[in-house]
C-alpha cells in the first residue's frame, strides 16, 4: 500500500468495519442510557451527588447538550450548593469551591469545542452566581484563548463581556480614571492583534466600538490626527491583502456612511375614482396610518393597504379607499416619526409629512384597471393594520463618523484616489471594486447633482466588472447596478421642494423605456406611477402601478 504524509495505508477489512461499528453501538447505547438516567433523575426531583455525575458524564461525550446545561444548574441549585440566607465563612468557601469546580470543567470541556455556546453561557452564570468573581483572572483567560486563536468571536464576545464587568465595579467606585484605562488597555489590545493578523475582523470591530471612547475628550485637531493615522492603518491592512473582508468593512465605517433620505412622493386620485394613491421613494412601513384630510381639516374615514408582491404591511404605493359620505379628501398628513425605511441605510426627516391630493386624467380602460384595486380591500386577512414594530437606532449606520471633523467630501475623494491606484496594481480584488462603486454612490449623496453622471457611470462599470468576476454574487452587483440605472431614467419625472423635499410632478408621460433595467429588483417603483407607458421585460412588476395603461 502507498504511504500517505509518512504513514502507511491499511486496507480496511469487514471484520475491521463490523468491530468499530460496534464500538460505536456500544458508546451510543451507553450514553443513551445516561441521557434516560438523567431525565429519571429529574422527574423524581433527585438533586444528588450522583444526578450531578450523570451529568458531567453526558457532558463530557455532548458538551452541546444545552439542555443537560439546564438541568446541572438546577442540580447545582437545589441540591448542591448551599442557599442559607446569613451564610458562615465556611458556608460561602464551600460555595465558592463548588463554583470553581464548574470552572474547572469549563477549562477541561473548552478543549473539545472552543465555540460552544452553552460552555461559555455556564461560565457566565458560574461568575454571575458566585460570590466575588475574579473578573481580572478572567481578562488573563480570554488573553490566553485569543493568543492560541485570535480570531475566535467567542473569545471575543466573552471578552467584551468581561471587560464590561471591570468597568461596572470601576463606575460603582466611582473610579472613572480606572475606567478609562480599562478603555485604553483594551484599543491597545485591538491595535496589538491587529498588527500581529490584519485578517482579525473580530479585533477590527472591537475597535470600531472603542474609538469614539478614546478620542472623546480629544481637541478637533487631535481627533482628526486619530481618524487620519486610523485611515493609514487600515490601507495598509488591505494593501497587504486586498481580499481579506476584515479591514475593508472597517474602511467603510471610518469613512462614514450618508444616508439616502425618504420621500413621500405625492398623493394621486384618478378622475371618476374615489381611491387615492400614496406613492413614496422605499418600501416603508407604518406605524399609523397617515390622515386623510378634508378642505375644513375633518378627517376622512377609510382604510389603507400598502401594495406590492405580498399584500404584508410595507410598501411604496399605498392606496386608501374612504368610506361613502365621509367627506372630500384635500390632503394626507404623516408624521414621519411613524414611518420605518426599508433599511439602515436609509432616514426619515424630522417632523411631518402633508400633500395635497392632486388629480389625474386617464382613460377609460385605466379607471377599469384602478377599479380592480377596491377588490382588495374587501378581505379582512388582508386588510392592513399598523405595525407595532419600534423604531430602532442603529448607531453604527447614523453619524457612524462623527467622532472627526475632516470634510467628509474631501475625505471621500482622497480615498476614492487611493482605491483606484490599488485596483491599478489588483485589478480583479472584489472588494477594492466594491468600496469605489460605495465610495463613488456616497460620494454622490454628499456633493449632490455635481458630476452625478460621471459617478454613476463608473459605478455601473463597476457593477459589470463584477457580475463577470464573480459569478456566486451577480444578481446582488445587477441588483445595485440597476437601481442605478432606474433612478437616472426616473429622474426627469421628479422635481425638488423649496424645502428641498423629491416630489413627483404632476404630469401624465406618454412612454418610458426601460427595457434595460429588470424592474423585479426595484424596490420602489411609485416614480412610475403617471407614466402610461412602461416598456419592459419586467410586465409582472407593474402590476403595482394603478394608473399604468398599456405594455
Amino acid at each position: 500500500m502507498s504511504d500517505v504524509h509518512g504513514v502507511k495505508r491499511v486496507r480496511t477489512t469487514e471484520d475491521v468495519i463490523k468491530a468499530r461499528r460496534e464500538r460505536e453501538a456500544g458508546k451510543i447505547t451507553e450514553y443513551n442510557a445516561l441521557v434516560r438516567q438523567c431525565h429519571e433523575k429529574l422527574e423524581a426531583k433527585e438533586f444528588s451527588p450522583e444526578a450531578l455525575t450523570v451529568t458531567t458524564q453526558i457532558l463530557y461525550t455532548n458538551p452541546d447538550y444545552y439542555t443537560i446545561w439546564n438541568i446541572r444548574r438546577l442540580i447545582l441549585i437545589n441540591g448542591i450548593l448551599d442557599s442559607t440566607k446569613n451564610p458562615t465563612q465556611t458556608i460561602l468557601e464551600k460555595n465558592r469551591t463548588i463554583y470553581m469546580n464548574e470552572l474547572g470543567l469549563f477549562m477541561q470541556l473548552i478543549r473539545i469545542n472552543p465555540k460552544s455556546y452553552w460552555l461559555w453561557n455556564h461560565r457566565r452564570w458560574c461568575l454571575e452566581t458566585m460570590p466575588k468573581p475574579d473578573w481580572n483572572g478572567e481578562l488573563k483567560l480570554v488573553v490566553k484563548m485569543l493568543t492560541m486563536d485570535a480570531r475566535n468571536f467567542h473569545g471575543w464576545d466573552y471578552r467584551r463581556y468581561v471587560v464590561r464587568q471591570l468597568r461596572a465595579l470601576a463606575q460603582a467606585k466611582q473610579d472613572y480614571e480606572e475606567e478609562k484605562q480599562i478603555v485604553r488597555q483594551e484599543y491597545e489590545f485591538t491595535t496589538q492583534k491587529i498588527n500581529q493578523s490584519f485578517s482579525n475582523y473580530s479585533a477590527w470591530h472591537q475597535r470600531s466600538k472603542l474609538l469614539p471612547e478614546i478620542v472623546a475628550e480629544m481637541s478637533p485637531e487631535e481627533k482628526n490626527t486619530v481618524a487620519r493615522n486610523e485611515l493609514e492603518l487600515v490601507k495598509a491592512a488591505f494593501y497587504t491583502d486586498p481580499d481579506d473582508q476584515s479591514a475593508w468593512l472597517y474602511y467603510w465605517w471610518l469613512v462614514g456612511r450618508a444616508l439616502e433620505m425618504v420621500s413621500f412622493l405625492g398623493v394621486f386620485r384618478l378622475k371618476g375614482s374615489p381611491l387615492l394613491v400614496a406613492g413614496f421613494n422605499d418600501p416603508i412601513t407604518l406605524l399609523k396610518e397617515p390622515a386623510v384630510l378634508t378642505k375644513d381639516n375633518k378627517k376622512v374615514s377609510g382604510s389603507w393597504l400598502p401594495l406590492g408582491k405580498s399584500l404584508q404591511s410595507s410598501g411604496s404605493i399605498w392606496i386608501f379607499s374612504p368610506l361613502p359620505n365621509s367627506g372630500e379628501p384635500e390632503k394626507v398628513s404623516l408624521e414621519t416619526d411613524s414611518v420605518l425605511p426599508s433599511s439602515s441605510e436609509k432616514s426619515v426627516p424630522p417632523g411631518a409629512w402633508s400633500r395635497k391630493v392632486e388629480t389625474v386624467i386617464g382613460c377609460p380602460e385605466t379607471l377599469s384597471r384602478v377599479s380592480t384595486f377596491q377588490a382588495k380591500f374587501g378581505s379582512t386577512e388582508k386588510a392592513w393594520k399598523p405595525a407595532t414594530t419600534k423604531h430602532y437606532k442603529d448607531s453604527s449606520a447614523n453619524n457612524q463618523a462623527n467622532w472627526y471633523t475632516l470634510d467628509r467630501v474631501e475625505i471621500l475623494k482622497e480615498e476614492i484616489e487611493a482605491v483606484r491606484e490599488l485596483i491599478d496594481l489588483e485589478p480583479e480584488s472584489k472588494w477594492a471594486l466594491q468600496t469605489l462603486a460605495h465610495f463613488l454612490q456616497q460620494l454622490k449623496l454628499r456633493s449632490g447633482s455635481t458630476c452625478a453622471d460621471a459617478l454613476d457611470d463608473e459605478s455601473v462599470d463597476i457593477f459589470n466588472k463584477l457580475s463577470e468576476l464573480d459569478t456566486y454574487r451577480r444578481c446582488r452587483y445587477e441588483e445595485s447596478r440597476n437601481r442605478i440605472l432606474f433612478n437616472r431614467a426616473t429622474n426627469s419625472l421628479l422635481h425638488t421642494s423649496s424645502n428641498n423635499e423629491a416630489l413627483l410632478k404632476n404630469e401624465r408621460i406618454d412612454t418610458l423605456d426601460l427595457r434595460h433595467i429588470s424592474l423585479d429588483t426595484i424596490p420602489s417603483l411609485a416614480p412610475l406611477l403617471l407614466v402610461r407607458n412602461v416598456l419592459t421585460e419586467s410586465i409582472s412588476a407593474l402590476d403595482q402601478l394603478p394608473f399604468f395603461e398599456r405594455v
